[in-house]
Protein backbone atom coordinates (compact mmCIF):
# COMPACT_ATOMS: atom_id res chain seq x y z
CA UNK A 1 0.00 0.00 0.00
CA UNK A 2 1.25 3.42 -0.70
CA UNK A 3 1.38 5.98 1.96
CA UNK A 4 0.26 9.79 -0.06
CA UNK A 5 -0.11 11.52 2.97
CA UNK A 6 2.19 14.32 2.20
CA UNK A 7 0.24 16.88 0.23
CA UNK A 8 1.09 17.37 -3.90
CA UNK A 9 1.63 13.24 -3.89
CA UNK A 10 -1.12 11.11 -4.69
CA UNK A 11 -0.90 7.37 -5.44
CA UNK A 12 -2.18 6.83 -8.98
CA UNK A 13 -0.88 7.77 -12.64
CA UNK A 14 -4.28 8.47 -13.40
CA UNK A 15 -4.37 11.11 -10.39
CA UNK A 16 -1.46 13.14 -11.72
CA UNK A 17 -3.09 13.23 -15.57
CA UNK A 18 -6.33 14.49 -13.77
CA UNK A 19 -4.71 17.53 -12.07
CA UNK A 20 -2.21 18.57 -14.69
CA UNK A 21 -5.40 18.52 -17.48
CA UNK A 22 -2.99 15.97 -19.32
CA UNK A 23 -4.15 12.17 -21.12
CA UNK A 24 -2.92 9.32 -18.80
CA UNK A 25 -1.70 7.89 -21.87
CA UNK A 26 0.60 11.03 -22.29
CA UNK A 27 1.80 10.24 -18.90
CA UNK A 28 2.09 6.48 -19.69
CA UNK A 29 4.43 7.53 -22.75
CA UNK A 30 6.83 10.15 -20.93
CA UNK A 31 7.25 7.44 -18.19
CA UNK A 32 8.36 5.19 -20.64
CA UNK A 33 10.44 8.01 -22.68
CA UNK A 34 12.42 8.67 -19.26
CA UNK A 35 10.95 11.85 -18.99
CA UNK A 36 9.16 11.15 -16.03
CA UNK A 37 8.77 8.68 -12.70
CA UNK A 38 7.40 8.03 -9.45
CA UNK A 39 9.37 8.49 -6.19
CA UNK A 40 11.16 5.17 -4.31
CA UNK A 41 8.00 4.80 -2.57
CA UNK A 42 5.20 4.51 -5.31
CA UNK A 43 4.11 7.72 -5.06
CA UNK A 44 3.80 10.77 -7.80
CA UNK A 45 5.16 13.56 -6.79
CA UNK A 46 2.55 16.56 -8.83
CA UNK A 47 4.93 19.41 -8.53
CA UNK A 48 7.81 17.31 -9.90
CA UNK A 49 5.85 15.76 -12.69
CA UNK A 50 4.93 18.99 -13.61
CA UNK A 51 8.14 20.37 -13.61
CA UNK A 52 10.09 17.64 -15.65
CA UNK A 53 7.08 17.49 -18.40
CA UNK A 54 7.63 21.03 -18.57
CA UNK A 55 11.23 20.98 -19.11
CA UNK A 56 11.66 17.94 -21.65
CA UNK A 57 8.63 19.12 -23.59
CA UNK A 58 9.19 20.63 -27.25
CA UNK A 59 7.41 24.08 -26.60
CA UNK A 60 6.40 24.66 -30.14
CA UNK A 61 4.27 21.05 -30.05
CA UNK A 62 2.19 22.02 -26.63
CA UNK A 63 -1.51 21.83 -27.60
CA UNK A 64 -1.92 22.85 -24.07
CA UNK A 65 -0.47 24.29 -21.19
CA UNK A 66 -0.47 21.95 -17.60
CA UNK A 67 -3.00 24.00 -15.93
CA UNK A 68 -2.34 24.86 -12.66
CA UNK A 69 -3.32 22.23 -9.93
CA UNK A 70 -6.73 21.89 -8.79
CA UNK A 71 -7.45 22.58 -4.73
CA UNK A 72 -8.53 18.54 -3.86
CA UNK A 73 -12.17 19.24 -1.93
CA UNK A 74 -11.57 18.33 1.44
CA UNK A 75 -13.84 15.89 2.98
CA UNK A 76 -15.13 16.30 6.69
CA UNK A 77 -12.66 13.40 8.48
CA UNK A 78 -10.93 12.78 11.43
CA UNK A 79 -7.86 14.07 11.44
CA UNK A 80 -4.96 11.35 10.15
CA UNK A 81 -2.79 10.11 12.92
CA UNK A 82 0.55 11.81 12.45
CA UNK A 83 3.21 10.74 9.89
CA UNK A 84 6.44 10.76 10.44
CA UNK A 85 7.87 12.53 7.91
CA UNK A 86 10.02 10.66 4.97
CA UNK A 87 13.27 11.74 4.18
CA UNK A 88 13.79 12.57 0.57
CA UNK A 89 14.09 10.03 -2.26
CA UNK A 90 17.03 9.73 -4.08
CA UNK A 91 15.81 11.02 -8.05
CA UNK A 92 14.55 8.00 -10.01
CA UNK A 93 15.62 9.83 -13.13
CA UNK A 94 19.57 9.26 -14.26
CA UNK A 95 21.24 12.62 -15.09
CA UNK A 96 21.37 12.04 -19.21
CA UNK A 97 17.12 11.90 -18.67
CA UNK A 98 17.37 15.30 -17.06
CA UNK A 99 18.61 17.41 -20.01
CA UNK A 100 16.14 19.63 -21.01
CA UNK A 101 14.71 19.54 -24.38
CA UNK A 102 15.72 23.24 -25.08
CA UNK A 103 19.51 21.53 -24.48
CA UNK A 104 18.80 18.83 -26.78
CA UNK A 105 17.32 21.14 -29.16
CA UNK A 106 20.34 23.36 -28.86
CA UNK A 107 23.06 21.40 -29.33
CA UNK A 108 21.11 19.72 -33.06
CA UNK A 109 20.79 23.39 -34.90
CA UNK A 110 24.52 24.05 -33.93
CA UNK A 111 25.19 20.85 -35.20
CA UNK A 112 23.27 21.53 -38.35
CA UNK A 113 24.35 25.21 -38.73
CA UNK A 114 27.76 24.10 -38.29
CA UNK A 115 27.16 21.22 -41.78
CA UNK A 116 25.61 24.08 -43.60
CA UNK A 117 29.09 26.29 -43.11
CA UNK A 118 30.97 23.14 -44.18
CA UNK A 119 28.68 22.86 -47.42
CA UNK A 120 29.06 26.56 -47.92
CA UNK A 121 32.97 26.46 -47.50
CA UNK A 122 33.48 23.74 -49.56
CA UNK A 123 30.91 25.38 -52.57
CA UNK A 124 33.08 28.60 -52.36
CA UNK A 125 36.32 26.66 -53.12
CA UNK A 126 37.69 27.35 -49.61
CA UNK A 127 37.74 22.84 -48.72
CA UNK A 128 39.47 20.30 -51.02
CA UNK A 129 38.84 16.64 -50.47
CA UNK A 130 41.88 15.14 -48.22
CA UNK A 131 42.12 12.03 -50.73
CA UNK A 132 42.23 14.43 -54.12
CA UNK A 133 45.00 16.98 -52.15
CA UNK A 134 47.60 13.82 -50.57
CA UNK A 135 47.65 12.74 -54.50
CA UNK A 136 48.06 16.03 -55.96
CA UNK A 137 50.61 16.62 -53.22
CA UNK A 138 52.03 13.21 -54.53
CA UNK A 139 52.67 13.93 -58.26
CA UNK A 140 53.80 16.94 -57.40
CA UNK A 141 56.77 15.80 -55.33
CA UNK A 142 57.60 12.85 -57.67
CA UNK A 143 57.74 15.07 -60.30
CA UNK A 144 60.43 17.48 -58.46
CA UNK A 145 62.41 14.15 -57.41
CA UNK A 146 62.26 13.30 -61.19
CA UNK A 147 63.47 17.00 -61.87
CA UNK A 148 66.42 16.92 -59.65
CA UNK A 149 67.66 13.11 -61.01
CA UNK A 150 67.53 14.42 -64.30
CA UNK A 151 69.93 18.09 -63.64
CA UNK A 152 73.14 16.07 -63.25
CA UNK A 153 73.09 14.96 -66.96
CA UNK A 154 71.71 18.62 -67.89
CA UNK A 155 74.45 20.50 -66.39
CA UNK A 156 77.89 17.95 -65.87
CA UNK A 157 78.80 18.80 -69.16
CA UNK A 158 78.72 22.63 -69.15
CA UNK A 159 80.23 22.65 -65.61
CA UNK A 160 83.29 20.17 -66.31
CA UNK A 161 84.32 22.37 -69.11
CA UNK A 162 84.35 25.35 -67.03
CA UNK A 163 86.24 23.45 -64.13
CA UNK A 164 88.52 21.44 -66.84
CA UNK A 165 87.58 17.92 -64.94
CA UNK A 166 86.17 14.91 -66.44
CA UNK A 167 82.63 15.21 -67.83
CA UNK A 168 81.52 11.60 -66.97
CA UNK A 169 83.43 11.63 -63.93
CA UNK A 170 81.44 15.09 -62.74
CA UNK A 171 78.37 13.83 -63.80
CA UNK A 172 78.58 10.48 -61.32
CA UNK A 173 79.63 12.36 -58.61
CA UNK A 174 76.95 14.32 -58.78
CA UNK A 175 74.14 12.02 -59.37
CA UNK A 176 75.70 9.71 -56.35
CA UNK A 177 75.23 12.82 -54.04
CA UNK A 178 71.80 13.62 -55.16
CA UNK A 179 70.72 10.23 -55.11
CA UNK A 180 72.46 9.69 -51.40
CA UNK A 181 70.32 12.72 -50.42
CA UNK A 182 67.29 12.35 -51.64
CA UNK A 183 67.27 8.59 -49.91
CA UNK A 184 67.83 10.40 -46.79
CA UNK A 185 64.97 12.49 -46.98
CA UNK A 186 62.89 9.29 -48.01
CA UNK A 187 60.47 9.11 -45.20
CA UNK A 188 59.05 12.63 -45.09
CA UNK A 189 55.54 12.32 -45.10
CA UNK A 190 53.01 14.27 -45.47
CA UNK A 191 50.43 15.05 -42.85
CA UNK A 192 46.90 16.29 -43.41
CA UNK A 193 44.26 16.68 -40.77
Amino acid sequence: MIATAQPGRVASQREVARRLGVSHTALQKAQRAGRIAPEADGAWDVEKVRARLADSSDPVRKTATLVPPRPVPSRPAAAPPPVAPMPPAPDPLPRAAQSTFHDARTANEVLKAQERRLRLDERKGKLVDKARALLLVHRLAKEERDAILAWPARVAAEMAAELGVDAHRLQTMMDTRLREHLATRHDVRVQVS
